[in-house]
């Protein structure tokens, strides 16, 4: 089988430990934990790993040309190397989800996450398996734009950090017992 875990953020050291590249730093968890050397660059606008994984086919990849504009790169590099929307699983930030949570689902709409918003309009669907990693609430005097795009603070690193170290035991559920079992495992239970 092929799973290709998708990680969504912003390139550039501006935007290295902001909010929105809670999936750029869930994908980095994956590529230290599974001891891959190296991401490669497809096309300027995604890096992209790959490995074999209990004899599947693993893929990590972390669009590369923004937030925003994350889905037509993604679905350039599905149809180069011959991945099936059904495949992938997204892993994004959350802002309906408490810091310190995630949530693991099967479809829905974006929520508002214009990441996500873009890989659904260039993929055609809503069924897209995601990964959300919590950053919220929103402190009310913030403009969501601003709040995302901001470092996380020490007290929610801490809380990020408890997520991330979950993110390979989720990734092996996924591969080895399905992706049923991870939701019914890890959203009532982080």
């Amino acid at each position: 089988m092929k799973f290709c875990f998708v990680g969504l953020g912003n390139p550039g050291k501006e935007y290295f430990n902001t909010r929105h590249n809670a999936g750029f730093i869930a994908v980095d968890k994956l590529f230290f934990y599974l001891k891959i050397n190296n991401f490669n660059n497809f096309e300027g606008k995604l890096l992209y790993a790959e490995t074999v994984f209990k004899d599947n086919s693993i893929y990590l990849a972390k669009p590369y040309n923004y937030m925003n504009n994350s889905g037509i790169p993604l679905k350039s590099f599905c149809k180069y190397k011959n991945i099936d929307v059904s495949d992938l699983i997204l892993i994004y930030d959350d802002i309906d989800t408490e810091n310190g949570k995630l949530r693991i689902r099967k479809t829905g709409s974006s929520g508002g996450h214009k990441g996500v918003e873009s890989i659904i309009k260039a993929f055609g669907s809503n069924d897209i398996k995601r990964i959300r990693i919590g950053i919220g609430p929103k402190p009310d005097q913030k403009i969501l734009s601003e709040y995302v795009l901001s470092p996380f603070t020490k007290s929610e690193i801490s809380s990020l950090n408890t997520v991330i170290e979950k993110i390979p035991e989720i990734f092996e559920s996924i591969i080895e017992r399905g992706f049923d079992y991870a939701m019914s495992k890890y959203n009532s239970n982080i």
